[in-house]
């Protein structure tokens, strides 16, 4: 008999006993939903802890940390050490059979990793909006054809919304060439780059398909550590085509919404399923998630609040990591009750689906549109200049802002 029961009612029968039964359960369901939301623990691994190639991290974390030095501050010790939760990740009661998804639940309690290289200056004063860009130590050829078209660093003019600071970040993890035998001339090369730049944020953690989200929450993390002046986040991928001045213009004219501190706009996707095409990238198998992936916005290009963006980062710390980063980044957005909006100037998946549909080579439709997936080097700067030429006459102008 419960003890409620036990107390008040020693012979209780019937509709009491149930009741008491019913009390005692709702009670156990408010002590279960306050253990849920206790905050997340996170302990300091050792620096010399090895790692097995392209997996996160395989070590036992030792003594916890204080809060405040979790928090970093200005001297950034926190952006130099290895962050995991003290005990592993609850196992799914099925392991999936694939040896990488076994792979990544062995180490998903292991989320924030040291900064090879750091740029605290960044976002120094009032930054309209940050270029956060996902890449790869191998991509430099399509970092240099973003930093010469859509990633180029804006100084401001004018004042209030028209301050229109544009800042730039690439956001890297450790490349599979790294640990090869041409990997210290890689990382040569990417010291070089980032000296001459200035623009490159890079984690020691497998930069893998995998790890996109371990790249987006230790962006995040940085962002909270690092910018506090910026205003709005677009974050993309490397072979995207962004047209900057139109995201500001989009800004301008949201001006006054009581909304905007919330948004998260982009191509969202509704009522999605998990793949369960083994041969493809984004395959999950049942044991991993069995239900409808909530509202999601693609991967390859978002606009973001920065208040929002803040908010993101303390809902990710209470959800298990999950290998597809915009899907993760949705069910953070459902812990805060966000819904992602929809618009039409975002196209992850090209103007037209159909790859030879002539839509997707004419730059008067780019001309109008936000970002537009997906651009090799050579086509990004092609359509780059096109859309910026002087002898560029379109019949119809269609607005998309």
């Amino acid at each position: 008999m419960p003890l409620c029961c036990a107390l008040r009612w020693p012979a209780a029968r019937g509709v009491g006993r149930r009741r008491c039964t019913l009390g005692a359960a709702l009670l156990a369901m408010l002590v279960l939903l306050w253990l849920g939301v206790e905050g997340p623990e996170l302990v300091r691994l050792p620096r010399e802890a090895s790692r097995p190639a392209g997996t996160n991290i395989s070590v036992r974390p030792d003594a916890v940390l204080e809060p405040e030095q979790l928090e970093g501050g200005d001297d950034g010790e926190a952006m130099r050490t290895v962050w995991c939760a003290p005990t592993q990740t609850q196992a799914p009661p099925l392991q999936p059979p694939e040896p990488r998804f076994r792979a990544f639940l062995r180490h998903r309690h292991c989320r924030y990793f040291p900064l090879h290289s750091d740029h605290p200056n960044k976002c120094g004063g009032r930054v309209r909006l940050l270029l956060a860009i996902k890449s790869s130590p191998e991509h430099g050829e399509r970092r240099a054809a973003v930093r010469r078209t859509w990633g180029q660093e804006l100084a401001g003019s004018g004042s209030g919304s028209d301050a229109a600071v544009v800042r730039t970040v690439f956001l890297l993890g450790r490349g599979a060439a790294e640990e090869g035998p041409g990997g210290e001339a890689l990382r040569l090369r990417l010291e070089q780059e980032d000296r001459a730049h200035g623009d490159l944020l890079r984690w020691d953690f497998a930069d893998t398909f995998y790890n996109l989200t371990l790249k987006a929450v230790n962006f995040l993390r940085w962002f909270q550590h690092r910018c506090p002046g910026v205003e709005f986040v677009f974050q993309g991928d490397d072979d995207v085509f962004v047209h900057p001045a139109n995201l500001l213009e989009f800004l301008r004219s949201r001006q006054g919404d009581p909304g905007l501190p919330q948004l998260f706009v982009g191509d969202v996707i509704l009522r999605a399923w998990p793949i369960r095409n083994r041969h493809s990238k984004y395959y999950i198998p049942p044991e991993l998630f069995n239900q409808p992936y909530p509202p999601y916005a693609g991967g390859g290009g978002i606009l973001m609040a920065a208040p929002l963006v803040r908010r993101l980062l303390s809902a990710s710390e209470y959800l298990p990591l999950f290998p597809i980063d915009d899907v993760f980044l949705g069910m953070c957005l459902k812990r805060l009750g966000v819904v992602p909006q929809a618009h039409p100037g975002f196209r992850t998946f090209g103007i037209h689906r159909t790859r030879t549909n002539p839509m997707n080579q004419d730059p008067c439709f780019y001309r109008e549109l936000l970002m537009v997936h997906q651009l090799g080097p050579p086509a990004l700067i092609s359509m780059w200049e096109a859309v910026h030429s002087e002898e560029l006459h379109c019949a119809q102008t269609v607005s998309f802002l």
